[in-house]
Protein backbone atom coordinates (compact mmCIF):
# COMPACT_ATOMS: atom_id res chain seq x y z
CA UNK A 1 0.00 0.00 0.00
CA UNK A 2 1.25 3.15 -0.88
CA UNK A 3 0.94 6.38 1.48
CA UNK A 4 0.97 9.87 0.71
CA UNK A 5 1.98 12.07 3.72
CA UNK A 6 1.89 15.50 1.71
CA UNK A 7 -1.24 16.76 1.41
CA UNK A 8 -2.39 17.59 -2.02
CA UNK A 9 0.74 16.69 -3.50
CA UNK A 10 -0.88 13.73 -5.63
CA UNK A 11 -4.46 12.25 -6.56
CA UNK A 12 -6.27 10.43 -3.49
CA UNK A 13 -5.31 6.84 -3.16
CA UNK A 14 -8.46 5.78 -2.63
CA UNK A 15 -12.19 6.90 -3.62
CA UNK A 16 -13.77 6.23 -0.68
CA UNK A 17 -12.37 5.43 3.11
CA UNK A 18 -14.99 4.03 5.55
CA UNK A 19 -13.63 4.14 9.03
CA UNK A 20 -15.57 2.11 11.25
CA UNK A 21 -16.38 -1.21 10.38
CA UNK A 22 -20.01 -1.70 11.34
CA UNK A 23 -23.27 -2.61 10.07
CA UNK A 24 -23.77 0.97 8.00
CA UNK A 25 -20.25 1.18 6.46
CA UNK A 26 -20.61 -2.77 6.05
CA UNK A 27 -23.40 -2.25 3.96
CA UNK A 28 -22.09 0.33 1.81
CA UNK A 29 -18.67 -1.09 0.63
CA UNK A 30 -21.80 -4.64 0.48
CA UNK A 31 -23.85 -2.35 -1.81
CA UNK A 32 -20.33 -0.44 -3.60
CA UNK A 33 -18.46 -3.89 -4.33
CA UNK A 34 -21.58 -5.37 -6.36
CA UNK A 35 -22.55 -2.20 -7.97
CA UNK A 36 -19.61 -0.46 -8.27
CA UNK A 37 -16.59 -2.38 -8.36
CA UNK A 38 -14.14 -0.13 -10.57
CA UNK A 39 -14.30 2.10 -7.61
CA UNK A 40 -11.19 1.83 -4.74
CA UNK A 41 -12.39 1.86 -1.63
CA UNK A 42 -11.12 0.98 2.38
CA UNK A 43 -12.91 -0.34 5.40
CA UNK A 44 -10.73 0.56 8.79
CA UNK A 45 -12.33 -0.95 11.38
CA UNK A 46 -10.38 -0.73 15.26
CA UNK A 47 -11.47 -4.39 16.29
CA UNK A 48 -10.70 -7.45 14.76
CA UNK A 49 -13.40 -8.61 12.82
CA UNK A 50 -16.02 -6.67 10.94
CA UNK A 51 -19.94 -6.06 12.72
CA UNK A 52 -18.71 -6.53 16.66
CA UNK A 53 -20.88 -9.11 18.17
CA UNK A 54 -24.31 -8.32 17.00
CA UNK A 55 -27.43 -10.28 15.72
CA UNK A 56 -29.43 -7.49 13.14
CA UNK A 57 -33.32 -8.51 12.52
CA UNK A 58 -35.60 -6.70 10.40
CA UNK A 59 -38.99 -7.86 8.54
CA UNK A 60 -39.82 -8.49 5.33
CA UNK A 61 -41.63 -5.31 4.67
CA UNK A 62 -39.04 -3.37 6.11
CA UNK A 63 -37.11 -2.73 2.73
CA UNK A 64 -37.59 -3.27 -1.23
CA UNK A 65 -37.68 -6.63 -2.76
CA UNK A 66 -34.91 -5.76 -4.52
CA UNK A 67 -32.74 -4.50 -1.45
CA UNK A 68 -33.72 -7.85 0.20
CA UNK A 69 -32.36 -9.72 -2.95
CA UNK A 70 -29.33 -7.65 -2.56
CA UNK A 71 -28.81 -8.37 0.95
CA UNK A 72 -29.83 -12.19 0.87
CA UNK A 73 -26.43 -13.33 0.45
CA UNK A 74 -25.42 -11.71 3.89
CA UNK A 75 -28.98 -13.36 5.37
CA UNK A 76 -28.27 -15.95 8.17
CA UNK A 77 -31.76 -17.35 9.40
CA UNK A 78 -35.36 -16.41 8.23
CA UNK A 79 -38.40 -17.11 9.95
CA UNK A 80 -41.69 -17.69 8.09
CA UNK A 81 -43.87 -16.49 10.77
CA UNK A 82 -43.42 -14.06 14.08
CA UNK A 83 -45.37 -14.07 16.98
CA UNK A 84 -46.60 -11.49 20.09
CA UNK A 85 -47.50 -12.84 23.81
CA UNK A 86 -49.57 -10.45 26.11
CA UNK A 87 -51.39 -10.93 29.57
CA UNK A 88 -54.78 -11.17 27.90
CA UNK A 89 -53.56 -11.43 23.83
CA UNK A 90 -51.35 -13.26 22.03
CA UNK A 91 -50.85 -13.12 17.89
CA UNK A 92 -49.45 -14.91 15.22
CA UNK A 93 -48.51 -12.79 12.14
CA UNK A 94 -48.01 -14.48 8.51
CA UNK A 95 -44.79 -12.06 7.86
CA UNK A 96 -41.31 -13.74 7.15
CA UNK A 97 -38.44 -12.08 9.82
CA UNK A 98 -34.72 -12.09 9.35
CA UNK A 99 -31.50 -12.41 11.06
CA UNK A 100 -28.18 -11.22 10.32
CA UNK A 101 -25.11 -12.43 12.00
CA UNK A 102 -22.15 -10.15 12.87
CA UNK A 103 -20.07 -13.63 12.38
CA UNK A 104 -21.47 -14.23 9.19
CA UNK A 105 -21.35 -10.69 7.96
CA UNK A 106 -17.21 -10.35 8.59
CA UNK A 107 -16.86 -13.95 7.01
CA UNK A 108 -18.57 -12.69 3.75
CA UNK A 109 -17.77 -9.35 3.62
CA UNK A 110 -14.02 -9.50 4.52
CA UNK A 111 -13.36 -12.23 1.92
CA UNK A 112 -14.86 -9.85 -0.28
CA UNK A 113 -12.85 -6.95 0.83
CA UNK A 114 -9.50 -8.71 1.37
CA UNK A 115 -6.52 -6.51 1.16
CA UNK A 116 -9.20 -3.19 1.14
CA UNK A 117 -9.82 -3.93 4.63
CA UNK A 118 -7.54 -2.70 8.09
CA UNK A 119 -9.05 -4.69 11.21
CA UNK A 120 -6.90 -3.97 14.27
CA UNK A 121 -6.13 -0.11 13.49
CA UNK A 122 -6.99 2.86 15.03
CA UNK A 123 -7.74 6.15 13.41
CA UNK A 124 -6.57 9.12 15.32
CA UNK A 125 -8.37 11.54 12.83
CA UNK A 126 -10.85 12.30 10.16
CA UNK A 127 -10.82 15.06 7.60
CA UNK A 128 -12.75 15.54 4.25
CA UNK A 129 -10.10 13.64 2.33
CA UNK A 130 -7.19 12.28 4.60
CA UNK A 131 -7.34 10.03 7.22
CA UNK A 132 -4.48 9.90 9.94
CA UNK A 133 -3.74 6.82 11.69
CA UNK A 134 -2.64 5.72 14.88
CA UNK A 135 1.30 4.88 13.65
CA UNK A 136 0.85 8.49 12.03
CA UNK A 137 0.13 7.10 8.38
CA UNK A 138 -2.11 9.15 6.55
CA UNK A 139 -4.40 8.00 3.83
CA UNK A 140 -6.40 10.05 1.37
CA UNK A 141 -9.50 9.42 -0.67
CA UNK A 142 -11.99 11.56 -2.06
CA UNK A 143 -14.18 10.86 0.23
CA UNK A 144 -14.27 9.70 3.86
CA UNK A 145 -16.69 8.04 5.93
CA UNK A 146 -17.28 8.37 9.66
CA UNK A 147 -19.67 5.12 10.44
CA UNK A 148 -18.11 4.93 13.96
CA UNK A 149 -21.59 4.66 16.19
CA UNK A 150 -23.34 6.87 17.75
CA UNK A 151 -22.37 10.52 18.99
CA UNK A 152 -23.11 10.02 22.58
CA UNK A 153 -23.40 13.87 23.05
CA UNK A 154 -25.64 14.15 20.57
CA UNK A 155 -28.82 17.02 20.83
CA UNK A 156 -31.27 14.07 21.09
CA UNK A 157 -33.99 13.29 24.04
CA UNK A 158 -33.65 9.05 24.52
CA UNK A 159 -35.54 6.78 26.16
CA UNK A 160 -33.76 3.20 25.73
CA UNK A 161 -34.39 -0.45 24.61
CA UNK A 162 -31.49 -2.11 26.14
CA UNK A 163 -31.61 -6.22 26.33
CA UNK A 164 -29.30 -9.42 27.26
CA UNK A 165 -29.11 -12.10 25.06
CA UNK A 166 -27.75 -15.77 25.52
CA UNK A 167 -28.00 -17.78 22.50
CA UNK A 168 -27.89 -21.48 23.83
CA UNK A 169 -27.89 -24.76 22.72
CA UNK A 170 -30.29 -27.03 24.82
CA UNK A 171 -30.25 -30.62 25.58
CA UNK A 172 -33.66 -31.52 24.08
CA UNK A 173 -35.15 -29.84 21.36
CA UNK A 174 -37.32 -26.78 22.51
CA UNK A 175 -40.05 -26.96 20.11
CA UNK A 176 -39.78 -23.24 19.14
CA UNK A 177 -40.33 -22.98 14.95
CA UNK A 178 -41.54 -19.13 15.06
CA UNK A 179 -39.69 -15.81 15.63
CA UNK A 180 -41.46 -14.50 19.17
CA UNK A 181 -40.68 -10.55 18.91
CA UNK A 182 -42.18 -9.95 22.24
CA UNK A 183 -43.35 -12.36 24.91
CA UNK A 184 -44.44 -9.65 27.30
CA UNK A 185 -45.92 -12.33 29.99
CA UNK A 186 -42.69 -11.79 32.42
CA UNK A 187 -42.88 -10.22 35.29
CA UNK A 188 -42.86 -6.32 33.74
CA UNK A 189 -39.49 -4.45 35.49
CA UNK A 190 -37.61 -1.38 34.65
CA UNK A 191 -40.08 -0.34 32.24
CA UNK A 192 -41.90 -1.90 29.72
CA UNK A 193 -40.16 -5.44 29.93
CA UNK A 194 -40.38 -8.33 27.42
CA UNK A 195 -38.56 -11.47 25.85
CA UNK A 196 -37.34 -12.20 22.20
CA UNK A 197 -36.28 -15.64 21.34
CA UNK A 198 -35.48 -16.64 17.84
CA UNK A 199 -34.20 -20.29 17.06
CA UNK A 200 -31.98 -21.32 14.92
CA UNK A 201 -31.87 -25.02 14.79
CA UNK A 202 -34.02 -27.25 16.76
CA UNK A 203 -31.94 -27.32 19.98
CA UNK A 204 -29.98 -23.66 19.36
CA UNK A 205 -31.57 -20.71 20.70
CA UNK A 206 -31.29 -16.69 20.99
CA UNK A 207 -33.01 -15.93 24.46
CA UNK A 208 -33.13 -12.12 24.46
CA UNK A 209 -34.81 -10.46 27.98
CA UNK A 210 -35.13 -6.56 26.99
CA UNK A 211 -36.27 -3.40 28.36
CA UNK A 212 -38.25 -0.13 27.25
CA UNK A 213 -36.55 2.06 30.05
CA UNK A 214 -35.64 5.09 31.36
CA UNK A 215 -32.14 4.69 31.71
CA UNK A 216 -29.63 2.86 29.47
CA UNK A 217 -27.75 1.06 32.73
CA UNK A 218 -27.60 -2.80 32.58
CA UNK A 219 -26.73 -4.85 35.12
CA UNK A 220 -25.34 -8.31 32.67
CA UNK A 221 -25.57 -10.69 35.56
CA UNK A 222 -28.65 -10.03 36.77
CA UNK A 223 -29.96 -10.16 32.74
CA UNK A 224 -28.26 -13.09 32.22
CA UNK A 225 -29.98 -14.98 35.48
CA UNK A 226 -32.94 -13.60 34.29
CA UNK A 227 -32.29 -15.37 31.00
CA UNK A 228 -31.63 -18.29 32.35
CA UNK A 229 -35.03 -18.72 34.29
CA UNK A 230 -36.90 -17.93 31.22
CA UNK A 231 -35.28 -21.12 29.92
CA UNK A 232 -35.79 -23.04 32.84
CA UNK A 233 -39.63 -22.04 32.82
CA UNK A 234 -40.10 -22.88 29.70
CA UNK A 235 -38.51 -25.97 29.97
CA UNK A 236 -35.31 -25.34 28.27
CA UNK A 237 -32.31 -27.68 29.67
CA UNK A 238 -29.40 -25.34 29.04
CA UNK A 239 -26.09 -27.46 27.52
CA UNK A 240 -24.38 -24.65 26.62
CA UNK A 241 -24.29 -21.07 26.37
CA UNK A 242 -22.63 -20.60 22.89
CA UNK A 243 -22.66 -16.31 23.07
CA UNK A 244 -23.47 -13.46 24.68
CA UNK A 245 -24.55 -10.31 23.34
CA UNK A 246 -25.76 -6.99 24.52
CA UNK A 247 -26.76 -3.42 23.96
CA UNK A 248 -28.35 -0.45 24.58
CA UNK A 249 -30.38 1.02 21.57
CA UNK A 250 -31.81 4.85 21.76
CA UNK A 251 -35.60 5.32 21.37
CA UNK A 252 -35.98 9.12 19.99
CA UNK A 253 -38.30 11.41 21.95
CA UNK A 254 -37.40 14.47 20.62
CA UNK A 255 -33.83 16.22 19.10
CA UNK A 256 -32.52 19.23 17.18
CA UNK A 257 -31.82 18.52 13.96
CA UNK A 258 -29.90 21.57 13.06
CA UNK A 259 -27.43 21.54 16.24
CA UNK A 260 -27.02 17.75 15.62
CA UNK A 261 -25.55 18.66 11.95
CA UNK A 262 -23.72 21.52 13.06
CA UNK A 263 -21.15 18.64 15.41
CA UNK A 264 -18.31 17.63 14.27
CA UNK A 265 -15.95 18.03 11.02
CA UNK A 266 -18.58 19.85 8.72
CA UNK A 267 -17.29 17.95 5.78
CA UNK A 268 -16.95 14.50 6.56
CA UNK A 269 -20.05 12.67 6.33
CA UNK A 270 -21.74 10.47 8.71
CA UNK A 271 -23.51 7.31 8.53
CA UNK A 272 -25.63 4.90 10.36
CA UNK A 273 -26.44 6.46 14.49
CA UNK A 274 -24.46 8.50 14.02
CA UNK A 275 -26.64 10.12 11.22
CA UNK A 276 -29.81 9.19 12.94
CA UNK A 277 -30.44 6.49 10.56
CA UNK A 278 -32.72 4.37 12.36
CA UNK A 279 -36.32 3.70 13.40
CA UNK A 280 -37.19 6.15 16.25
CA UNK A 281 -39.31 3.57 18.32
CA UNK A 282 -37.84 0.30 17.39
CA UNK A 283 -33.59 1.32 17.67
CA UNK A 284 -33.81 -0.92 14.34
CA UNK A 285 -30.79 0.38 11.82
CA UNK A 286 -30.32 -2.04 9.70
CA UNK A 287 -33.49 -0.96 7.17
CA UNK A 288 -32.04 2.49 7.20
CA UNK A 289 -28.99 1.21 6.77
CA UNK A 290 -29.66 -0.46 3.60
CA UNK A 291 -31.43 1.95 1.81
CA UNK A 292 -28.68 4.46 2.36
CA UNK A 293 -26.24 1.69 0.99
CA UNK A 294 -28.17 1.38 -1.80
CA UNK A 295 -29.07 5.29 -2.44
CA UNK A 296 -25.03 5.79 -2.07
CA UNK A 297 -24.17 2.90 -4.64
CA UNK A 298 -26.53 4.63 -6.98
CA UNK A 299 -24.80 8.19 -6.43
CA UNK A 300 -22.49 10.11 -9.25
CA UNK A 301 -21.17 12.65 -6.56
CA UNK A 302 -18.72 10.38 -4.17
CA UNK A 303 -16.71 13.34 -3.13
CA UNK A 304 -16.73 13.90 0.67
CA UNK A 305 -19.07 17.06 -0.27
CA UNK A 306 -21.31 15.03 -2.23
CA UNK A 307 -21.74 12.24 0.09
CA UNK A 308 -22.07 14.58 3.28
CA UNK A 309 -24.98 16.35 1.17
CA UNK A 310 -26.40 13.35 0.50
CA UNK A 311 -26.54 11.85 3.86
CA UNK A 312 -27.73 15.04 5.66
CA UNK A 313 -30.38 15.59 3.18
CA UNK A 314 -31.65 12.08 3.63
CA UNK A 315 -31.43 12.15 7.52
CA UNK A 316 -33.08 15.40 8.21
CA UNK A 317 -36.42 14.26 5.20
CA UNK A 318 -36.66 11.07 7.55
CA UNK A 319 -36.72 13.25 10.70
CA UNK A 320 -39.21 14.91 9.16
CA UNK A 321 -41.22 12.29 7.66
CA UNK A 322 -40.82 10.32 11.73
CA UNK A 323 -42.35 13.26 13.78
CA UNK A 324 -45.20 10.14 14.79
CA UNK A 325 -42.86 7.75 15.97
CA UNK A 326 -41.30 10.58 18.60
CA UNK A 327 -44.53 11.64 19.26
CA UNK A 328 -45.80 7.70 20.29
CA UNK A 329 -42.47 6.91 22.01
CA UNK A 330 -43.08 10.27 24.63
CA UNK A 331 -46.41 8.64 25.16
CA UNK A 332 -44.90 5.95 26.18
CA UNK A 333 -42.08 7.00 28.32
CA UNK A 334 -43.34 10.21 29.51
CA UNK A 335 -47.41 9.65 29.80
CA UNK A 336 -47.56 6.37 30.65
CA UNK A 337 -45.93 4.58 33.67
CA UNK A 338 -43.82 2.50 33.88
CA UNK A 339 -46.18 -0.98 34.82
CA UNK A 340 -48.65 1.00 32.22
CA UNK A 341 -46.36 0.54 28.98
CA UNK A 342 -46.98 -3.06 28.57
CA UNK A 343 -50.87 -2.00 28.22
CA UNK A 344 -49.83 0.64 25.79
CA UNK A 345 -47.91 -1.98 23.58
CA UNK A 346 -50.71 -4.86 24.37
CA UNK A 347 -53.50 -2.37 22.53
CA UNK A 348 -50.60 -1.76 19.87
CA UNK A 349 -50.66 -4.99 18.67
CA UNK A 350 -54.51 -5.74 17.99
CA UNK A 351 -54.44 -3.25 15.46
CA UNK A 352 -54.90 -4.89 11.88
CA UNK A 353 -51.46 -6.66 10.68
CA UNK A 354 -50.92 -4.08 7.81
CA UNK A 355 -50.84 -1.13 9.87
CA UNK A 356 -48.31 -3.06 12.32
CA UNK A 357 -46.04 -4.29 9.27
CA UNK A 358 -46.07 -0.40 7.77
CA UNK A 359 -45.24 0.93 11.31
CA UNK A 360 -41.79 -1.47 11.71
CA UNK A 361 -41.13 0.03 7.91
CA UNK A 362 -41.67 3.41 8.93
CA UNK A 363 -44.41 4.43 6.74
CA UNK A 364 -47.52 4.69 8.44
CA UNK A 365 -50.25 6.61 6.11
CA UNK A 366 -52.68 9.26 7.77
CA UNK A 367 -55.48 6.69 8.32
CA UNK A 368 -52.56 4.76 9.98
CA UNK A 369 -51.91 7.20 12.22
CA UNK A 370 -55.63 8.14 13.29
CA UNK A 371 -56.34 4.95 13.70
CA UNK A 372 -53.14 4.47 16.27
CA UNK A 373 -54.77 7.17 17.84
CA UNK A 374 -58.40 6.99 18.08
CA UNK A 375 -60.18 5.11 20.53
CA UNK A 376 -59.98 5.28 24.94
CA UNK A 377 -55.94 6.02 25.62
CA UNK A 378 -54.56 3.73 27.78
CA UNK A 379 -53.02 6.11 29.55
CA UNK A 380 -54.19 8.92 32.08
CA UNK A 381 -55.30 12.21 29.28
CA UNK A 382 -53.80 14.94 31.06
CA UNK A 383 -50.82 12.70 30.61
CA UNK A 384 -51.06 12.07 27.75
CA UNK A 385 -51.35 16.11 26.74
CA UNK A 386 -48.30 16.91 29.29
CA UNK A 387 -46.01 14.39 27.11
CA UNK A 388 -47.42 14.97 23.65
CA UNK A 389 -44.57 18.54 23.48
CA UNK A 390 -40.94 17.91 23.06
CA UNK A 391 -40.35 20.47 26.06
CA UNK A 392 -41.39 17.11 28.16
CA UNK A 393 -38.92 15.15 26.12
CA UNK A 394 -35.98 17.17 27.51
CA UNK A 395 -37.37 17.60 30.84
CA UNK A 396 -37.14 13.91 30.91
CA UNK A 397 -33.65 13.42 29.39
CA UNK A 398 -32.47 16.28 31.57
CA UNK A 399 -34.00 14.16 35.06
CA UNK A 400 -32.55 10.65 33.22
CA UNK A 401 -29.04 12.02 33.05
CA UNK A 402 -29.25 13.58 36.57
CA UNK A 403 -30.33 10.58 37.95
CA UNK A 404 -27.29 8.68 36.51
CA UNK A 405 -25.00 10.68 37.53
Amino acid sequence: MTVNNIAGAVPAEYDIIMVGGGLANSLIAWWLLAKRPELKILVIERGATLGGNHTWSFHKGDMTPQALADLAPLIAASWARQSVYFPSHSRVFDVAYHAIFSDKLHEVLSVKLGGRLLADTDVVALEPNRVTLADRRVLTAKCVIDGRGPDQDAPLALGFQKFLGLEVECEAPHGETVAVIMDATVEQLDGYRFFYTLPFSPTRILIEDTYYSDTPGLDAPVLSARVEAYAAAKGWKIKQIVRTEQGVLPVVLAGDMDAFWKRGNAGVPRVGLRAALLHPTTGYSLPDAVAFAAMLAASRDLTSQGVRQLVERHSRDLWNNRGFFRLLNRLLFIAATPTERVGVMERFYRLPGPLIERFFAGKLTLVDKAMIMMGKPPVAMARAIGAAGEGAAWAFARKVTDTSR
